[in-house]
C-alpha cells in the first residue's frame, strides 16, 4: 500500500450467512495506522445515481483492455442451484452466470 492509500471493500457474499466471519491478516491494524490508510465499505446502491456514468466508463476500460471482466459460467439450468451454493461459498472469481 502507498502512503495514504485507500482500500475499497465491496462484496462479501461468501460471508453473509456464516456464524463467524473468516479472520483477516493479523498485521492489518498496524499497517492501517502506520500507512494512514482508509478502508471504507460500500454497496452499489450508494452510487446508483451515477450508474450510467459507471457503465460507460467500465465498458470503455474493458474494450481498451485496462480491466478484465471475469465471468464464471456454469452450463445448464439444472446447475443453477449448484452455482448459487458456489456463489455463497466463495467458489467464483468473477460474476457468476448460468448459461441456459
Amino acid at each position: 500500500m502507498n502512503l495514504r492509500g485507500r482500500i475499497a471493500c465491496c462484496g462479501n457474499v461468501s460471508q453473509y450467512d456464516v456464524e463467524k466471519p473468516a479472520p483477516g491478516p493479523m498485521a492489518v491494524p498496524g499497517l492501517v495506522v502506520t500507512k494512514r490508510l482508509r478502508m471504507e465499505g460500500f454497496i452499489v446502491m450508494d452510487f446508483y445515481d451515477r450508474r450510467a456514468e459507471a457503465e460507460t466508463r467500465l465498458a470503455q476500460w474493458v474494450a481498451e483492455g485496462k480491466i478484465k471482466a471475469i465471468v464464471d459460467i456454469v452450463d445448464g439450468l439444472d446447475k443453477a442451484p449448484e452455482a448459487l451454493i458456489g456463489l455463497f461459498g466463495g467458489k467464483n472469481r468473477g460474476k457468476m452466470a448460468v448459461r441456459v
